[in-house]
């Protein structure tokens, strides 16, 4: 570990640095490969630093990517388990309100946390979205179920609107794990028919290098077509987007091998804010001043209706704000993984 009385010495310094270079080398070349990272900066990462760029220009007009690379203290297997088991709850400037994980078969049981939301404005105005036609991203059946759902007060979460989205929820989950994204009930949005299947195509033509560098996990999960061979750890959260919270489902997939760890978490809905986002997630063990560590790149695909109306500056700004709260989000987990022992 490169300790302050090393960082006394100018000459210790740099050969810390050098070690540190020698011994990446060969995941960085990797990265490289796939990456929009062409350099890595050695230093930044080793003490702790993020670099965020954004990814690949996309012809998808609803699309972005984000890319993050960053070095954990922590092996690459101790690395991986910190990563599978930390979520952001601990974190109130995050805004995740509610996290909950969910069974091979969800129920609505599962979902009995959202009776206990938060009272503050974020989920106040989910509540009124969810009042409003066309507010929030259901299908045309579910829209006119809703409509005849009576927002009782008494709670922040009325009972019958949790109980409502506990439904569609549970419905929507157990249709992803029966057979993938072809099974979930499309949407109208924004004057289109949303099918989260078209959207995860879509996201991943247009980056066909990290498609390259994870084709043996995509084709081994719904993002590849039909159910896939891997079992999913599967989790909802509810969450703020711009003010106003919003639900989604997700599942992650991984990959390990005693080289490399892979793994992809799909937010496959979302009541508001996307359509679906997709998380890429390489881990390579590396050695920093003599410390077991981990490289990590992250890849973040995300596909918006909000997005396909943005142009120019206004589009930039909106790939900026993704880079801001992707690196908030890393940065709270390293926190939290050099705490871990």
């Amino acid at each position: 570990m490169i300790s302050s009385s090393r960082l006394s010495s100018p000459l210790l310094l740099v050969l810390a640095l050098a070690s540190l270079q020698s011994a990446m080398a060969d995941p960085v070349s990797d990265l490289a490969g796939f990456s929009s990272f062409k350099t890595v900066n050695v230093e930044k990462l080793a003490g702790g630093g993020v670099q965020v760029t954004r990814g690949p220009t996309m012809n998808f007009p609803r699309g972005l990517a984000v890319e993050s690379c960053y070095i954990v203290r922590k092996p690459l297997a101790k690395t991986a388990e910190l990563h599978s088991k930390w979520t952001p709850l601990r974190h109130p400037d995050l805004k995740v309100w509610l996290h909950g994980d969910l069974p091979a078969q969800p129920t609505p049981a599962n979902f009995q946390k959202l009776r206990s939301a938060p009272a503050n404005g974020s989920v106040k105005a989910f509540v009124a979205a969810s009042q409003k036609a066309g507010a929030v991203q259901l299908s045309k059946a579910e829209a006119k179920t809703l409509q005849s759902v009576a927002a009782d007060g008494g709670a922040p979460m009325p009972d019958s609107l949790a109980a409502f989205w506990s439904d569609v929820l549970t419905q929507r989950a157990q249709a992803f794990h029966s057979g993938g994204l072809s099974k979930l009930p499309a949407y109208e949005s924004g004057g289109e028919t949303i099918r989260p299947a078209d959207e995860v195509a879509r996201l991943l033509k247009e980056v066909p290098k990290m498609r390259g560098q994870f084709a043996s996990l995509i084709e081994a999960t719904p993002l590849g077509g039909g159910k896939g061979s891997l079992t999913p750890s599967s989790y909802w959260e509810l969450f703020d987007v711009e003010g106003q919270a919003a639900l989604n489902l997700a599942a992650v997939y991984s990959r390990q091998s005693a080289d490399t760890h892979q793994s992809v978490d799909l937010s496959y809905y979302s009541t508001s804010g996307y359509y679906v986002h997709i998380t890429l997630t390489q881990m390579w063990p590396v050695t920093v001043g003599g410390q077991e560590s981990t490289l990590v790149w992250q890849g973040d695909l995300v596909s918006s209706g909000e997005l396909g109306t943005l142009r120019g500056v206004e589009r930039m700004g909106s790939s900026t704000a993704m880079m801001r709260e992707t690196q908030k989000f890393i940065s709270r987990f390293l926190a939290d993984a050099a705490k871990s022992p």
